[in-house]
């Protein structure tokens, strides 16, 4: 709380500074996350013009798991560093609202202040948009009457997605098109780093226009689900640079209630990293207190090698010459270069001025994008991962048991008897005293090339305990599969393997361009990557089933067992 008081004072100081640069935001609020959401990307707590928290879980109690989040994009060209990210804007900004033109990646005042809105949008608001539009008295919401699908002469003539319901590939709600969202409530804004000189990390810019969504369900019924919001955000490289060892980040500062008493952890396999609390008793959420989650889904594309690139199958020795697909997605699926990043990387910062502390510039944000302190100082296995640890050098801060394959030494087994049953590492195994803790989960390196984009979704899962346990820490795994699964992006981490293994179901051609064939007797169920139920019959022998462009997960139910696929149409 105390965190909270004096970010307030400061952001009142700031008050001039901040309104000058309009930076936009609305709430997603439609389950039991009541979340501030920035149209820079950013989360902002005790908000100057709402004075509330930014992530209120529940919503109504005022109390939160997480302070602050915000996007690293961090990649060289021509032997120059260029890095945008944002903090806690006590310094500055990084990020603006609006696209890029085109031809320079460049914007101008006149786009910044059109695009300086987060468009709210819920299903229930679409559904009686399609059965009242063109009806008399009927009044178009503002955010779908506004939704801002093309761009000015200049920029890209397609932004935000929308339903062309006669096809002409124009945006006429009057016509009935309507914003195409995911969720109940969805937020849509466009931000950039172009705008204005970066001031938080001070490093060149890039000239990248995001494209974000963020969604929700309200799923009263499932308390995993009830609790996540997730991020969807297109990454288009508007400049003439193409950027090498490019890495894409995700800040946190978590606070589990009271900001002092937390520890950081991740799970290597899952693409995940958390916070929770290191006492037994919160000063906010009392006894029973939550964990945070941030969860990869899908990071961005690999860099194409030309091969399909074989999944993870349980076998660590043959994971070795192969070691992305360990929590990365699309692996070993039959198609060629669609294989997507996980959590690369996983590394911390206290609320200190020392060398485990945040990064001031973008040399040192750039470090610590690549899994070193911010001095450049390799992280090291043990302890708290600095140079008296025992090593060797790690990519992932306190793992616990998720890495058994030793993904992140590089498949050597850590010194002193690490990652063993007892003596697994984590923050609490090591006595490390709880503190004001903030993590950097990050995905690469990659290259990113000029006029190229890079897709990346990710959630935010509070995690709640059994009224038996006292943190969420112990359901953590739990919450996490639940959400890859329900939002359609189970990635290796989920995906059973050995003796358990599902046999592959029978479906081709994939990819496909329309029509699939599906061989098999049973119940075939079909979800898209929404995690939503789209088609359910019994099948007996070859059935040839039509679907829309898009991603689907198929589970065949037979009475010796299930057979399960995943099919591309586009």
């Amino acid at each position: 709380m105390m965190k909270r008081l004096l970010l307030l004072c400061m952001m009142i100081g700031l008050g001039s500074a901040i309104m000058a640069q309009q930076i936009p935001y609305s709430f997603i609020d439609i389950n039991n996350v009541r979340g501030c959401i920035l149209g820079n990307g950013c989360l902002m707590d005790a908000h100057l013009n709402t004075n509330s928290l930014s992530w209120e879980v529940p919503k109504g109690t005022e109390m939160s798991p997480l302070f602050q989040h915000s996007l690293w994009i961090g990649g060289v060209a021509s032997d120059t560093l260029h890095l945008a990210g944002n903090r806690f804007g006590q310094t500055g900004q990084e990020y603006w609202s609006g696209p890029l033109k085109l031809a320079d990646g460049t914007t101008t005042e006149e786009t910044v202040q059109k695009f300086t809105h987060v468009w709210n949008v819920t299903k229930a608001e679409i559904d009686d948009f399609i059965a009242h539009h063109g009806q008399s008295g009927y009044v178009i919401p503002e955010d779908i009457q506004t939704w801002p699908a093309h761009g000015d002469a200049g920029y890209a003539d397609n932004l935000a997605p929308f339903v062309d319901v006669n096809g002409n590939g124009r945006y006429e709600p009057e016509q009935g098109d309507y914003p195409d969202i995911k969720g109940d409530q969805c937020l849509f804004f466009i931000f950039n780093d172009t705008y204005r000189n970066h001031t938080e990390f001070r490093g060149e810019k890039l000239g990248v226009e995001v494209h974000a969504m963020v969604y929700a369900f309200s799923a009263p019924d499932d308390i995993a689900m009830n609790n996540t919001v997730f991020f969807d955000y297109k990454i288009y490289n508007r400049s003439n640079n193409t950027y090498y060892n490019t890495c894409i980040g995700l800040w946190n500062d978590w606070d589990i209630g009271f900001s002092r008493d937390d520890y950081v952890g991740c799970n290597v396999h899952r693409a995940a990293c958390f916070a929770y609390n290191g006492n037994d008793f919160d000063d906010l959420y009392g006894q029973h207190h939550p964990a945070q989650v941030c969860k990869i889904l899908a990071g961005p594309l690999m860099d194409p090698d030309g091969l399909d690139n074989p999944a993870y199958d349980g076998d660590c020795a043959s994971l070795y010459n192969n070691m992305l697909a360990f929590n990365g997605m699309n692996f070993g699926n039959g198609i060629v270069d669609d294989e997507r990043l996980g959590m690369s990387f996983f590394i911390s910062m206290n609320n200190t001025s020392d060398d485990m502390g945040d990064a001031t510039n973008a040399q040192q944000a750039y470090y610590l994008l690549h899994g070193l302190w911010r001095s450049g100082i390799s992280m090291n296995y043990g302890g708290y991962g600095y140079v008296d640890a025992v090593g060797p050098r790690c990519n992932y801060l306190f793992p616990g048991d998720s890495d058994p394959c030793n993904i992140g030494t590089g498949g050597v087994a850590p010194n002193g008897g690490y990652n063993e049953p007892d003596h697994y590492w984590t923050a609490a195994a090591e006595g490390v005293a709880p503190n004001d803790v903030r993590g950097l989960a990050s995905m690469g390196p990659f290259t990113f090339e000029a006029g190229s984009m890079k897709e990346l979704l990710f959630s935010e899962i509070t995690v709640f305990p059994n009224p038996s346990r006292n943190s969420g820490y112990e359901n953590i795994t739990e919450y996490i599969d639940h959400v890859a699964k329900m939002a359609g992006y189970p990635t290796t981490s989920v995906q059973e393997y050995g003796e358990n293994a599902e046999e592959s179901l029978k479906l081709y051609p994939n990819p496909t361009h329309d029509q699939f064939t599906v061989e098999g007797t049973g119940q075939l169920v079909i979800m898209n990557v929404l995690g939503q139920q789209i088609l359910s019959r019994f099948i007996d022998g070859t059935e040839t089933i039509t679907l829309p462009e898009g991603m689907y997960f198929l589970r065949l139910e037979q009475e010796n067992g299930v057979k399960t696929g995943k099919i591309v149409v586009n």
